[in-house]
């Protein structure tokens, strides 16, 4: 009888999200989901479904990690990025759909089988959402962090996508060859920023850079255009009061063409160049 009396203690999915008035509904259905293997519909669609002992210590656990500042997407453990579901953990930054952009304006200027480099490649986000398109790309990543690309690497595996890797600290341990595109979400907040503050969680060096969060972005530019095949493109994710100074170095650089696009949010997001020599 004891047994039956600890059972009916146990929350179903409703009570239980009920009593996380910490959290927002998306939130609660996204961990009881996680945590029972059920899609989110299934658990709208079942609110009075009992958990379990072990489903309901382990939404306390999570639920207690999203009240200590961890990201949903670390404590799921995966991200949704360009319509695919992303591997990602502390290692790495979380994917953001900014970042789209970028993915979408390459593929606007890529070929069937182009040559194309992500370079300080995190998850693999940018370089898996290429690899995945229908343009059979031959994309390879680079990142400087062994453990970023274990998760990069766990990405392409995951969507049986074939992308060379390496381990290089921007261009310096690269392959001498030359691709058609270059595209990088470099680090770009500035060591005093503000921001820093509600991305605390986040890897430091995947998101700061020195000279106002310029430093990495004007390293690109500057070595880039050694491996950029005649006419090819560089693209960069900055940040949303960057753009003029990226304009004007991609200018004094040499390249051409040189434009910026904004984000669903009409903030200068990505800006691209081509390399005509």
């Amino acid at each position: 009888m004891s047994l039956g009396r600890a059972a009916l203690t146990l929350p179903t999915f409703n009570q239980w999200r009920l009593n996380q008035q910490h959290l927002s509904r998306l939130e609660s259905d996204l961990l009881i989901a996680h945590v029972t293997k059920m899609s989110r519909v299934q658990v709208l669609a079942h609110p009075e479904q009992p958990l379990n002992k072990a489903q309901t210590l382990k939404l306390d656990q999570l639920s207690l990690a999203l009240c200590d500042g961890t990201p949903l997407a670390y404590v799921l453990g995966e991200k949704e990025f360009f319509g695919l579901s992303l591997r990602v953990n502390s290692s790495v930054l979380v994917p953001r759909p900014e970042t789209e952009l970028l993915v979408e304006l390459a593929l606007q200027r890529l070929n069937p089988t182009d040559g194309v480099l992500d370079v300080g490649t995190g998850s693999g986000a940018i370089a898996v959402a290429l690899a995945a398109s229908p343009l059979q790309l031959l994309v390879d990543a680079s990142d400087n962090s062994q453990s970023a690309l274990a998760v990069a690497e766990e990405n392409a595996r995951l969507h049986k996508v074939a992308i060379n890797f390496h381990l290089s600290d921007w261009f310096r341990s690269l392959p001498v060859t030359r691709w058609h595109m270059i595209v990088s979400n470099p680090p770009y907040i500035a060591p005093n920023d503000p921001h820093l503050d509600a991305l605390a969680a986040e890897p430091p060096t995947a998101l700061i850079a020195e000279n106002n969060g310029l430093a990495d972005l004007l390293t690109i530019i500057e070595e880039s255009p050694r491996f950029l095949q005649p006419g090819g493109w560089l693209l960069l994710e900055h940040g949303y009061d960057q753009a003029t100074a990226i304009r004007s170095a991609m200018f004094k650089r040499g390249f051409s063409k040189v434009e910026s696009f904004t984000d669903l949010a009409s903030i200068e997001r990505v800006t691209q160049g081509c390399y005509c020599e």
